[in-house]
C-alpha cells in the first residue's frame, strides 16, 4: 500500500467497478489456418488460403469476445485505452470469476497493439491487502516500467473489493484467491485471451510485483511452479502474518506514550544523525548508508537533557529507535516453523516510511500501515469488527494465526519445481525498508540455499539489494533499474543480472515524462554485499563503487 498512489482519474484511467454492464457482443478471434487442398487437374497443388489480416485494436477490441475461458471466467466489457504518456494505445478486457458467494475476482486485460505484441505476459501483483486492480493504477505501471509495454498486461484484484482484510479474511475460498488462487486464474484467462485476440499463444509469461505483489511472485513460484518462466519480486511481503503478529509489540510500545512516538521533525532530527554516524562507512560521505551492518547508532548523545522538544528525544523515543533495529519475537509459531520478525534495515528515516509505516502525522490517530495491517489481522482472528490493537494478544489466537500463514506467507523454501521447470527469479530489496524487513528474505534465500545448494539457486535466482531505498521506493539511494527487460534477458538469453546498476532520478514516481539525467547511480549488489567506493572517481557513477561484504 502506497501513501503516494495517484487515482486513476488524475491519469486517464478508469477503476473497474464492481458491478459491470453486461452486453451482448460478436466473438473475434483471429485464426490461423493452413488447407492442404488435393492436387487436381494438371498436378500442381493449389495455394493455401492467405492467413486473414490481422485487425488494429480499433477493429477488434470492441467486438472481441471468448465463450470458452477458463475458470467460469466471463467477459464483462471491452475498451480501448488511448495512449497517455508513455502508456500506449491498448484494448482492455475485463471480467469476473465468481469463486464463491463470498469471493468474486475482478480482473483485467490489457492487449497492445497486435504490430506492438511481442507475444509474452506479464502480471503483475497489487499491494496491500489488495481489492483493486493494478492495472488501474498508474503507480503500478510506473513500477515495472515502459519494458512492459509490449507485453499483454494481466491483474486481478484478487477476490475482494475493499482494501482492509475483514471480513472476507474469514472466508477460506476468499483467503485462498488473495494467497494464490486469483493470479493464477487470472493468468489462465489471460493466456487463453491473448491466444484467441492475436491467433498465437504467448511465448513467455512473467510475474512483477512489490510488496504483497512480490509476495504473489514468490508463492506463484511455490505453489504454481509452471506459471511463470520468470519473476521479479520487488521487497516481497512474504512472511505477513509474522510482520503483524510481531509489529502489534512494537505499535503497543510506540503508541503507549507520546515520549515513545517521533513526530516528522523528531524523524528527521534522527535521519540527519544516524546519516552522520554511518554514511562514511562505505568510504564515502554522500547521504546514504551503505554499509548498514556496520552501523550501529542508536542516538543516546540526542537524549534531552531538559524539557522535550524537536532538537532532541526522549528516552522512550531513543528506546523506540532501539526496537526499530532490534528483532522481534512475540511467541506465535507460523508456517514453516516460523517465529518472530528481524530488525528493519538502516536509514529509513531519511525516507518517507517511517511516517507512512511507523508514525503516521499524529499520535492521537495512529495511521501508520504497520498499525493497520496489524489490526486488521487482529479483527480477523478475533472474528471482531471493533477490535482494538492495544488491547489484542496475539499469542491467545495461535491457530487463527497460523491458519492464515499456511495460506498467505510465502516461505516455503522448496522452489525446486520452479528451477526445474527452467523458470528464473530476481529479488530485489531497499535496505531501507521500514514496511517488510530485509533479513526475512535473506533468510529464506539462505533456507532455499541450504535446501537446493548454492550452485543450483546461482542457476536461476539472485538477490539484490539498493542501500537507502525505502518501501516506499524513495531515499536517497539508487534503486530504480529496468527488473523486467533484465529478466527477459536471463529467460532468453542466458544473460544472468550480474551487473545491473540502479539509478536515482529527480522525481522517480512519474510515468508522465521520461526521467532525465540520473542525480547518481550504483551497482546492484547481491545480498549481503553492497556498493564500496573505490577511493577515487566521481561519487555519482556506478564504475567508482565495487560490491563488498565489508
Amino acid at each position: 500500500m502506497h501513501a503516494d498512489d495517484l487515482e486513476p482519474a488524475q491519469v486517464g484511467l478508469t477503476l473497474s467497478p464492481v458491478q459491470h454492464s453486461f452486453g451482448r457482443v460478436r466473438t473475434y478471434m483471429v485464426v490461423l489456418a493452413v488447407s492442404s487442398l488435393a492436387a487436381c487437374g494438371g498436378g500442381n497443388d493449389a495455394p493455401p488460403p492467405a492467413a486473414p489480416p490481422v485487425k488494429t485494436l480499433a477493429e477488434a477490441c470492441p467486438t472481441f469476445a471468448s465463450t470458452g475461458l477458463p475458470h467460469g471466467a466471463k467477459i464483462t466489457k471491452t475498451e480501448i485505452r488511448k495512449a497517455k504518456a508513455t502508456l500506449p494505445d491498448v484494448c482492455i478486457v475485463r471480467g469476473v470469476i465468481v469463486s464463491s458467494p463470498a469471493s468474486t475476482i475482478n480482473w483485467a486485460v490489457e492487449l497492445p497493439e497486435p504490430k506492438v505484441w511481442n507475444g509474452k505476459t506479464l502480471t503483475i501483483g497489487g499491494s496491500g491487502f489488495d481489492g483493486f486492480i493494478p492495472t488501474d493504477s498508474m503507480w503500478h505501471h510506473w513500477l515495472v516500467g515502459v519494458s512492459a509495454n509490449p507485453y499483454v498486461k494481466i491483474s486481478s484484484d484478487s477476490g475482494h473489493q475493499t482494501e482492509g482484510f475483514y471480513p472476507w479474511g474469514l472466508d477460506d475460498v476468499a483467503l485462498r484467491n488473495h494467497a494464490f488462487d486469483a493470479n493464477h486464474f487470472a493468468l489462465e484467462v489471460g493466456t487463453q485471451i491473448a491466444k484467441e485476440f492475436y491467433g498465437r499463444a504467448p511465448a513467455r509469461r512473467y510475474m512483477m510485483g512489490q510488496s504483497n505483489g512480490g509476495r504473489a511472485g514468490l508463492v506463484a513460484a511455490q505453489r504454481y511452479p509452471k506459471d511463470y518462466d520468470g519473476i521479479v519480486s520487488m521487497e516481497p511481503a512474504m512472511s505477513q502474518q509474522g510482520h503483524q503478529v510481531n509489529m502489534n509489540e512494537l505499535m503497543k510500545w510506540i503508541y503507549a506514550s507520546p515520549d515513545n512516538w517521533l513526530s516528522p521533525a523528531k524523524t528527521a532530527l534522527f535521519a540527519a544523525a544516524e546519516i552522520n554516524a554511518c554514511d562514511a562507512l562505505d568510504g564515502v560521505k554522500d547521504g546514504i548508508i551503505s554499509n548498514v551492518e556496520a552501523c550501529q547508532y542508536i542516538p543516546t548523545d540526542l537524549q534531552c537533557a531538559g524539557a522535550d522538544n524537536d532538537s532532541c528525544l526522549t528516552a522512550g523515543q531513543i528506546e523506540t529507535v532501539r526496537r526499530v533495529y532490534s528483532d522481534h519475537k512475540v511467541a506465535v509459531t507460523l508456517a514453516d516453523g516460523i517465529v518472530g520478525y528481524p530488525r528493519f534495515g538502516r536509514g529509513g528515516a531519511a525516507s518517507s516510511d517511517w511516517g507512512s509505516y511507523l508514525f503516521g502525522s499524529s499520535f492521537a490517530k495512529p495511521e501508520g500501515f504497520n498499525y493497520i495491517a496489524s489490526l486488521e489481522a487482529a479483527k480477523v482472528v478475533e472474528n471482531n469488527p471493533d477490535a482494538d490493537l492495544m488491547k489484542h494478544d496475539p499469542t491467545k489466537y495461535p491457530s487463527q494465526y497460523l491458519r492464515l500463514s499456511q495460506m498467505i506467507d510465502a516461505t516455503n523454501p522448496d522452489i525446486k519445481a520452479f528451477a526445474d521447470n527452467g523458470g528464473k527469479l530476481l529479488l530485489w530489496y531497499g535496505l531501507s525498508d521500514t514496511c517488510v524487513t530485509v533479513y526475512r528474505a535473506a533468510e529464506w534465500f539462505a533456507n532455499v540455499k541450504k535446501s537446493l545448494g548454492e550452485d543450483k539457486v546461482r542457476g536461476f535466482a539472485r538477490m539484490l539489494t539498493s542501500p537507502g531505498v525505502s518501501h516506499e521506493l524513495d531515499g536517497p539511494g539508487a534503486g530504480s533499474a529496468d527488473f523486467l527487460a533484465a529478466l527477459d534477458a536471463w529467460v532468453e538469453k542466458g544473460s544472468a543480472p550480474d551487473k545491473l546498476v540502479a539509478s536515482k532520478y529527480d522525481a522517480p514516481q512519474s510515468i508522465t515524462a521520461a526521467p532525465g539525467e540520473p542525480l547518481l547511480q550504483r551497482p546492484l549488489c547481491e545480498y549481503p554485499k553492497f556498493p564500496r567506493y573505490v577511493g577515487s572517481g566521481d561519487p555519482k557513477k556506478a564504475e567508482n563503487f565495487i560490491c563488498s561484504g565489508t
